[in-house]
């Protein structure tokens, strides 16, 4: 599996910074008994964690680290993330009436920005683009030809 390589454990490490952030953040906005698990990265799973406000399911999430800044990320204009990722939150959204978001960390100004994907029953909250598009295959490159959706900068948010 491409985490057990150095550039694996390297994206692991700041994945482990995001999800802090993330944990912060809900403790802080919602003074409430919040969690965040993860899914076992050792495994293909369909979502990467899942949130837990007072004990209750409150939402799925992918998250994602990438070596760019802010600027950066607005001269692209979007997220690009792959098409069976989306679909695979969508349907764990719908399956567990919560809402699916993506979390996306900017190492270079150690920014966490998120969208909120779906609402609780699983409807796309907003329009995004999907193409057909060569990108690295994994973190550890190669090349795959797979169909990504372009999630819109406009429609992300910076967790605060």
């Amino acid at each position: 599996m491409d985490i057990l390589t150095k550039k694996g454990q390297i994206s692991l490490q700041y994945e482990r910074i995001m999800l802090n952030k993330i944990r912060d953040h809900i403790c802080k906005k919602h003074k409430s008994n919040s969690f965040i698990y993860e899914t076992d990265k050792n495994k293909a799973s369909k979502v990467d964690g899942v949130i837990v406000k007072d004990n209750i399911l409150s939402g799925v999430f992918e998250s994602k680290c990438r070596n760019m800044g802010l600027m950066d990320l607005m001269e692209y204009g979007s997220w690009l993330i792959t098409m069976d990722k989306i679909m695979d939150g969508k349907e764990m959204s719908k399956m567990l009436c919560v809402p699916y978001i993506g979390f996306l960390y900017l190492i270079k100004d150690d920014i966490v920005m998120y969208w909120k994907i779906t609402d609780s029953d699983g409807e796309f909250l907003f329009d995004f683009d999907i193409k057909k598009t060569k990108t690295q295959k994994t973190i550890n490159g190669g090349e795959a030809i797979r169909t990504n959706a372009y999630l819109p900068f406009e429609k992300g948010n910076e967790l605060a």
